[in-house]
């Protein structure tokens, strides 16, 4: 039975740093799957493009491209090839017998990129799960290369159709252990939630390496991990935005999207996910620097929409314009969308003013209401200016009067009466 420890990725020879031939549809997806191998510490050795056109249905490249993928991967010392799609179980199968060397999809580059950069109990569980669904329907494929890692040749007979299915059933129950262990996760993260329930939230989303950490980090003050890699962060990471706003608001970093994230990723980081149905502004936060923005942004209101969050109030953060010269550059970043935010997280006087702008707009949408409190009910006085953003306060005959915006959950639990002009 495989190791959830085991690298989707096949081993380089005599310890060399692995090489890949990369094979895909479009040049901008291929530049964005070599950062992705980057991330990975793979060399890439070159590049096809194919046309849609020319697609195979059995091994996804028709002859012509095959003879040339494999002269290129010979002459340029290649140890494998990476395909910019996702390959069903057949056509990787298929390929690698054509190409005669180890071949890796998207998907699986994304999923061994989330297994790497799991840190918590919670995301290795959640990338596991993924990444046994997506190994489930490959198993005969990736036998020779989990026998190559534990130092099996490839000579080898290898481990029969027997052990195959005995490897089935052991994954099938392993998943099974873990989603039960993400059903109690979720059940966690619900109590979590809901001791923050009557706290305002404001959640950072947008395409991987966008700078959301970094700019969770100015805006809060805080230490979160940020790294210039893709996907650094998996794991919701919650901050307070300023502690001396009155009612609190807190800030929640989420995982990062990509074009065409595998679909397993997406259900098992489901209850990270939930984090944006709480929230009640989302902060989309886009790389104004990538020559890829527009359709960076597109993906994320893509997979916004598809989480049923799309029409949540959001703010967009043209992030790290100091990344772009003067010039042209500066106005089409102006044009990706008129009225956003234009910063750089790493600028203290941006940052300033993006959080002003965030703070405006709760205290914007917040109910005004009117409460005269005893003035023995001390516990009171305190709830109204922990939770309420005093606007007028004076001392009458009854005890202190207050005109206050407050979150409707807390004005309830106050017995606050809306303010009528």
């Amino acid at each position: 039975m495989l190791e959830n420890t085991e690298s989707l990725l096949p081993v380089a020879p005599d310890h060399q740093k692995l090489r890949a031939y990369c094979v895909g549809l479009d040049d901008e997806s291929l530049d964005e799957l070599q950062r992705l191998l980057s991330t990975l510490g793979v060399e890439v050795a070159g590049r096809i493009l194919m046309s849609k056109r020319s697609v195979h249905p059995g091994t996804y490249m028709g002859k012509g491209k095959l003879d040339e993928l494999k002269q290129l991967m010979d002459a340029h010392l290649a140890h494998a090839a990476v395909i910019d799609v996702d390959l069903s179980p057949n056509q990787l199968r298929n390929l690698e017998k054509e190409v005669g060397k180890p071949v890796l999809d998207r998907q699986g580059v994304i999923i061994e990129i989330f297994s790497r950069h799991a840190r918590t109990k919670e995301s290795k569980t959640q990338v596991e799960l993924a990444k046994l669904q997506y190994l489930l329907p490959r198993l005969m494929h990736f036998w020779t290369h989990f026998e190559r890692q534990r130092g099996g040749g490839i000579g080898n007979k290898g481990m029969g159709e027997k052990q195959i299915e005995v490897d089935r059933r052991l994954v099938k129950n392993r998943m099974s252990i873990l989603r039960g262990r993400l059903v109690d996760i979720a059940k966690e993260r619900q109590i979590q939630r809901s001791s923050r329930k009557e706290v305002l939230k404001v959640a950072l989303v947008g395409y991987t390496n966008a700078g959301k950490s970094t700019l969770l980090n100015s805006l809060t003050e805080s230490r979160v991990l940020a790294e210039d890699k893709l996907f650094a962060t998996l794991d919701a990471s919650v901050r307070a935005l300023d502690p001396d706003c009155h009612p609190p608001i807190v800030a929640i970093d989420t995982v990062g999207f990509i074009n065409r994230l595998p679909h397993g990723l997406v259900a098992s980081f489901r209850s990270t996910l939930e984090e944006l149905h709480e929230a009640d502004l989302l902060l989309h936060v886009v790389d104004a620097s990538s020559p890829a923005a527009r359709e960076q942004m597109d993906v994320t209101e893509k997979v916004l929409e598809e989480l049923g969050v799309g029409g949540k109030p959001k703010i967009v953060v043209l992030n790290k314009m100091d990344c772009l010269p003067d010039g042209g550059a500066r106005v089409r970043a102006r044009t990706l969308s008129p009225g956003a935010e234009r910063i750089s997280a790493l600028y203290r006087e941006d940052v300033r003013r993006l959080r002003d702008q965030v703070l405006e707009y709760f205290r914007s949408h917040l109910e005004v209401y009117e409460v005269v409190i005893p003035y023995a009910e001390s516990k009171m006085h305190a709830m109204i200016h922990a939770h309420g953003s005093v606007e007028i306060s004076r001392e009458i005959e009854k005890g202190m009067f207050y005109r206050v915006r407050m979150a409707e959950g807390w004005a309830k639990k106050l017995g606050l009466v809306k303010f009528r002009l």
